[in-house]
């Protein structure tokens, strides 16, 4: 069990002691000023002694948290006492501003002036102390719901705010998991079920989005058809390999080969052919030379007559004069033909010196066509190559994730096996006629609400559209009472007692902090729940702890107030000053 003893600090004048008990406990504040600001009545502590318990209890505080935040608190030290079986107290240590250290009691005891307690922990982090307080509890109905002494709170304190949702409790953004699961547990839901419910439709949703995501990749071909464009790449990839292992840099193709010679060749024929011709020229001209200048007259007619010159017969009047201008004529071609032959040997000298350039040049040029046309191949084949194996590996990829999804549908079809299963037998276990704890606790609910507000109400769990468990109230008549916050408030708060009063008798909490619960009712209401607060507590050994404004006392049918027991007002709140408030320190 987990019952509040009592709650101190280092500074008992700042903040005086509070001892808790069983049965009916009041915080109560009176306010005498007459003021439009609303926060004043509500700024006292009442809510934050709710506050304070919780972080006592181990609460995960941010830098905004009043003790943080407020620089006034930076010396204070608490000390929450909680008694979990009949012979064990544990006094939970905590600074403002500092870690957690525990201590155990076999009776209530002061660790500040009293020497009969244990050393558990010191110095503790809030996740190791949490760990540590947990262990030491031992709420074995907390547990079996799947749940940690921390998130079972959430229906031992409730803040005003809180009572918006009666099954949720906490006025905080979280998933249905976080909580559907425990409630569950406590109602005798089997929590497993509905955990491995939660579980397994994430998987179904995780693989339905897997399973999208690998078909998308290529949405137009299945696996077959990826089978068998894997094969003919493959079959093209070893091909091409077999040529590039049988390639030759010195392997020129023919028409390749033929541009190069037809183009050079030409202008080597050209070359000599002209050479030729000088060549030719020349050894007419040595011939000529070579020969004799002497003759007779007809022979230097019939010479004549060959290139069709007459030399007129006056010309030759005596074989002397023939023989010397036969002479003188063959001195002048002599000239001529040596002349001639100078420029032909020139020319001849030039071709020559042309036709072994362009001889170099082909022979240079054949070699650079032959090597770059070879690469040039060669880089194509390997170019090929490249991309159809990268086109290998992506379609295997595609193939493979067309695998892997075909092998998540099996596990999306076993999963969505799985949740019908689970389906089936929350139906079952969801059945109040199936469950007696469930029975039970609606049954406490029920009579609470008709003693309280005077309606017939009861509470009853389905399945949502997810097929997880949704709790909802209902009302089995057309009653015309307010079903505004008021009415939700009372019944969030009866749903907790309900399940304190049914599990009296077992390792659960047996303390509720309900803040601000009669603000807003009929007086005669407000009479009826603290008459029923009053019995339940007392026969059920619980704390049920209320904050109560002097304005939301009930009145009898006369008009007078009828006030709490003195016993039952656990700390008393004013406006007065600084000694009014829960922390009697100057207002922040």
């Amino acid at each position: 069990m987990l019952k509040l003893v009592k709650l101190y600090s280092n500074k008992p004048d700042s903040f005086p002691e509070i001892i808790f008990h069983d049965g009916l406990n009041v915080v109560y504040a009176s306010v005498t000023k007459k003021t439009n600001d609303k926060r004043s009545s509500h700024s006292l502590g009442k809510t934050l002694l709710a506050d304070l318990i919780d972080y006592m209890l181990i609460k995960e505080a941010d830098k905004d948290f009043f003790l943080k935040s407020k620089d006034i608190f930076e010396d204070f030290v608490f000390f929450l006492e909680v008694q979990t079986s009949s012979n064990l107290c544990i006094t939970i240590e905590r600074a403002a501003r500092g870690k957690v250290s525990l201590y155990t009691s076999k009776f209530s005891t002061n660790v500040l002036n009293e020497t009969e307690f244990s050393v558990v922990e010191k110095s503790l982090g809030v996740e190791s102390a949490r760990s540590k307080l947990d262990q030491l509890l031992q709420l074995s109905i907390v547990r079996t719901a799947l749940a940690t002494y921390r998130k079972g709170l959430r229906y031992c304190l409730r803040r005003q705010e809180e009572f918006l949702e009666i099954f949720k409790a906490k006025n905080v953004p979280e998933k249905d998991r976080d909580w559907k699961p425990y409630l569950s547990g406590l109602l005798g839901i089997n929590p497993d079920l509905v955990a491995a419910k939660y579980t397994t439709k994430e998987n179904i949703n995780r693989l339905t989005t897997a399973i999208k995501e690998l078909e998308h990749v290529d949405s137009s071909k299945d696996a077959p058809a990826l089978e068998a464009e894997i094969a003919r790449l493959v079959r093209s990839t070893e091909s091409t390999k077999s040529e590039l292992n049988n390639f030759s840099f010195h392997r020129v193709d023919e028409k390749i080969t033929k541009e190069l010679v037809d183009d050079v060749g030409r202008k080597i024929v050209r070359v000599n052919q002209e050479l030729f011709s000088v060549e030719q020229k020349l050894s007419d001209i040595e011939d000529s030379l070579c020969a004799s200048s002497d003759g007779d007259i007809s022979q230097i007619r019939e010479l004549f007559e060959a290139v069709s010159i007459h030399l007129p017969d006056l010309i030759v009047k005596t074989y002397d004069d023939l023989v010397m201008l036969n002479k003188r004529m063959s001195e002048g071609r002599r000239e001529h033909l040596i002349s001639a032959q100078q420029k032909l040997t020139k020319k001849a000298s030039e071709l020559t010196m042309a036709r072994s350039q362009l001889d170099a040049h082909q022979q240079k040029l054949s070699q650079m066509l032959i090597e770059k046309e070879s690469f040039k191949k060669y880089q194509i084949l390997n170019s090929r190559l490249n991309h159809d194996e990268a086109n290998i590996a992506v379609l295997k990829e595609r193939l493979s994730k067309l695998d892997s999804a075909a092998e998540l549908k099996v596990k999306l079809n076993a999963s969505i096996r799985e949740e019908e299963q689970l389906n089936e037998k929350l139906i079952s276990n969801t059945r109040q006629s199936n469950n007696k704890t469930l029975e039970n606790i609606n049954e406490i609910f029920s009579e609470l609400v008709k003693e309280i507000l005077g309606i017939d109400a009861y509470f009853y769990v389905t399945l949502n559209k997810e097929g997880n468990p949704h709790f909802q109230t209902g009302i089995s008549d057309n009653t015309s009472v307010d079903k505004g916050h008021s009415f939700t408030k009372v019944m969030a708060a009866c749903f907790d007692v309900s399940l304190m009063t049914h599990y009296s008798q077992s390792e659960y909490y047996r303390f509720a902090y309900h803040d601000g619960l009669l603000e807003s009712l009929d007086d005669r209401v407000k009479l009826r729940l603290i008459n029923a607060w009053r019995r339940l507590a007392k026969g059920n050994g619980l704390q049920l702890i209320i904050t109560v404004l002097d304005t939301d006392v009930p009145e009898d049918d006369l008009g007078n107030k009828i006030y709490f027991e003195p016993e039952e007002v656990v700390r008393e709140l004013n406006d007065k000053g600084d000694s009014g408030r829960l922390f009697r320190v100057t207002k922040f």
